[in-house]
This record gives C-alpha cells, structure tokens and sequence, in this order.
C-alpha cells in the first residue's frame, strides 16, 4: 500500500506523442510518480517524477522556484535512500540518491518521511528492474517493504 503522499499512474503508449524520444526503445508504457512533500511550516509542494526505458526526468513543482532535470534510466546503477540532518533544525530529511558509473550521486527527491522516500526508491527500483542492493551509508527503514 502507498503512502498517502504518493500517487502513481502510467501513461500510454498515445500519449508518449507529447514527449518525443520517450519510451520508443522497447515501446514500454511511462510511469508517472507524483510525491506531495509537505515539511512542517512551509510550503507544500510537489515533485513529478516520470520514469521510462531511457530516462528518469524529475520535476519539482512550487511557488518558489521550478527545477527540473534527467538522468539516463541505462546509467543507474542503484538507488539508495539516505538520512540527511538539516545544518540548523532538528527535524531529520531522507533524500532518494541515485548512483550512476562514473559520476557522482544525484539527489531525485528529498522528503521529511522516510517510508515516502523508501517507497519512491521501491517503485523506481522495480520499474527499471534494479536489485535492491545495499549501498554503503544508506538508511535502512523498516516501515515500507
């Protein structure tokens, strides 16, 4: 069962029109995660995450500002989940890694709860076919399997 913060859908092979270059290596439906992160006293906001053969595109919606980045689906090698303290605050971040050969981590979503992070990683990890292997350093939740 997913969090109630997390929705996700897949997008048929019609609509990858809009998206040229999405999904025409094995033809295989996108999916499309949408993650609500709504850290105490701030603003709420949402991250897209849409995932196919080639690439994982990540977008974060708020007031504030509008980021938006791709990581090659081919690269990654794993996705691990990891606790991050804020410098000032107590309340602890989990942010969703992904690890690619060669180059350095990249962060895909950071959330305030933990079982939403691990099971973002979760459902990227088994759309793409990834083992969930252990990373060194990553954060071991037992709430979401």
């Amino acid at each position: 069962m997913l969090p109630a913060h997390v929705r996700t859908e897949t997008i048929a092979g019609e609509m990858r029109l809009r998206t040229p270059y999405r999904g025409i290596e094995t033809g295989k439906e996108t999916l499309r995660i949408t993650v609500t992160v709504a850290p105490r006293r701030a603003i709420e906001r949402q991250v897209v995450i849409d995932v196919d053969d080639l690439a994982v595109a990540v977008r974060q919606e708020s007031e504030t500002s509008d980021g938006a980045f791709v990581l090659g689906a081919g690269a990654i090698d794993a996705l691990f989940v990891v606790e991050r303290q804020p410098r000032c605050g107590f309340m602890p971040w989990f942010g969703v890694f992904a690890r690619r050969r060669g180059k350095r981590d990249e962060l895909l979503i950071e959330t305030p709860e933990g079982k939403v992070a691990r099971c973002v990683e979760r459902i990227i990890e088994t759309w793409l076919g990834l083992d969930d292997e252990p990373v060194r350093g990553e954060c071991r939740l037992w709430g979401f399997r």
